[in-house]
């Protein structure tokens, strides 16, 4: 497919893909805030409401890579449309459910419809652009993909507390009805192909990653290795996913995902980075949310409202995303893009129970700043190499993997928090005596007595949060550390 010319139906192509990418990626965070609101209104405990989470990502791994399969088969044009359509009438129907049962069902449903969306409108504006223009036009895309994670915290905040939390999912509606009349008056069609599905891979690919996903989900809660479910899960996983990779490799372009666009290392290595630095936001949006509410008792809508605010940086970061790397070439680029993240996460690190809304920013602005500073380089590049006709499965596989890369993330700093919070309390909760001279004076001010019920309750509940506290800060020196050991991969990158 030839690119566009210039002009009105380019430009309106691209607004329709930054629409469609901003609906769907927003949904990846708005619901967040809004779970402690859900489940009391659907008298669930917030363990089993996490579930709804849970759902969305497991109904769009096992979709997103398989993108270019069903463009394929049913046409870009008409795959889009029934992708836009199903995604919002599932939003509208977990908008009104009454059980939890019915949210978990019609959450899958909406994961399922909103895995083609974000790489379908990838591969259509590396379609309509020339080479020379990708990384520009990337980068206004880019603002979208990662500009509604970031922004989702806010709007999901004031929806759940000033209307009701079903308005995280009826908001959907509005978006999606516009989204469907430009597909209809700006996607060029690429018509169907006739082809054979590929059930056995499919099934494979099924299983592997719905009980990776699982458990992932599921470890913490479940003390991993430690629980029979967890292990059932991990020997599936591994099995399944064993076989889909040396059947992918066997027959090679006939597998349900093509896995011989991995042969070109431009598209893996960036596939990979992308999956790795990704994951230091999506890291961002969770320990923030966390500290914010849970340990600086503020509002939600404050809290979102912070969060929100990382995104003016992201979009700095966008804007001058091309220009860095036509100016000092794609290596050089991401290599400052690493280091801006680095040092966002080492920010992160030094903050404390008492810092201000402007440390917050700062830390989690420069973190975003350095994602987006990355996203369009790297999205370009992995496609450098490929054909026209490859770019609906490239890009499949580029956000699948990404999407497993985001999944590892989540699951890493759960467990760096979860065990830190243990391994903290342990060994800080030694120190406290009541012959302890400081024990004196920190009850000293409220007149309470050391030996009281009410001594236990305030010690316990600052040891709660100190302990919890250092694990967030260690946690982002980890993350910072993660940034730094990406350069090397980056140093690996075939300039073009």
């Amino acid at each position: 497919m030839e690119p566009m010319q210039p002009g009105y139906r380019r430009n309106m192509l691209t607004v329709t893909a930054i629409l469609i990418s901003i609906m769907a990626a927003l949904d990846i965070t708005i619901v967040s805030v809004a779970l402690p609101h859900m489940a009391g209104s659907l008298d669930a405990g917030l363990g089993e409401i996490t579930w709804a989470m849970t759902m969305f990502t497991v109904g769009q791994a096992i979709i997103i890579g398989i993108t270019g399969f069903l463009s394929r088969l049913l046409g870009r044009k008409r795959l889009a449309l029934i992708a836009v359509a199903g995604f919002v009438a599932s939003s509208v129907l977990c908008g009104l459910v009454q059980n939890l049962d019915q949210l978990l069902l019609f959450r899958f449903a909406q994961g399922m419809f909103s895995g083609p969306l974000i790489p379908l409108c990838q591969s259509i504006l590396m379609n309509a652009y020339p080479k020379e223009q990708r990384t520009r036009v990337l980068s206004l895309w880019v603002m979208g993909v990662m500009g509604g994670p970031a922004v989702g915290p806010a709007l999901g905040g004031y929806l759940a507390q000033t209307l009701d939390w079903r308005w995280v999912f009826w908001v959907n509606l509005p978006i999606g009805i516009i989204s469907v009349l430009l597909i209809l008056s700006f996607v060029r069609p690429v018509p169907p192909r006739r082809e054979s599905t590929d059930f056995r891979g499919l099934i494979l690919l099924i299983v592997w990653v719905v009980s990776l996903q699982i458990l992932l989900n599921r470890g913490n809660e479940l003390d991993w290795f430690g629980s029979r479910e967890i292990v059932f899960l991990g020997i599936t996983c591994a099995t399944f996913a064993l076989a889909f990779f040396l059947r992918g490799a066997l027959i090679g372009a006939q597998n349900i995902i093509n896995l011989q666009l991995l042969r070109d290392w431009n598209f893996t290595a960036c596939t990979l980075l992308m999956a790795i630095l990704g994951s230091l936001l999506l890291a961002l949006m969770i320990l923030t949310p966390m500290l914010l509410i849970e340990y600086y008792r503020w509002e939600i809508v404050t809290a979102g409202m912070v969060i929100g605010g990382f995104g003016i940086m992201g979009l700095a970061g966008g804007v001058l995303s091309p220009r860095l790397g036509s100016l000092l070439g794609i290596r050089p680029a991401l290599m400052i893009a690493c280091l801006f993240l680095a040092l966002g996460w080492y920010l992160f690190s030094r903050i404390n129970l008492y810092s201000g809304p402007a440390e917050i920013l700062l830390s989690g602005a420069l973190v975003e700043f350095g994602l987006m500073l990355a996203y369009p380089l790297l999205a370009a590049q992995a496609f450098a190499n490929l054909r026209p006709e490859q770019h609906d499965e490239g890009a499949g596989l580029f956000n699948f993997v990404k999407t497993l890369g985001f999944s590892f993330g989540v699951t890493f700093v759960e467990i760096l928090m979860y065990r830190g919070n243990q391994s903290n309390w342990n060994e800080y909760a030694g120190f406290i005596a009541l012959t302890n001279p400081g024990l004196g004076g920190f009850l000293g001010g409220p007149g309470i007595e050391p030996a009281s019920g009410m001594a236990g309750a305030l010690l316990g509940a600052e040891l709660s949060a100190q302990t919890s506290m250092l694990s967030i800060t260690h946690s982002a020196e980890i993350l910072m550390l993660l940034a730094l050991l990406s350069i090397p991969l980056v140093l690996m990158l075939k300039a073009r």
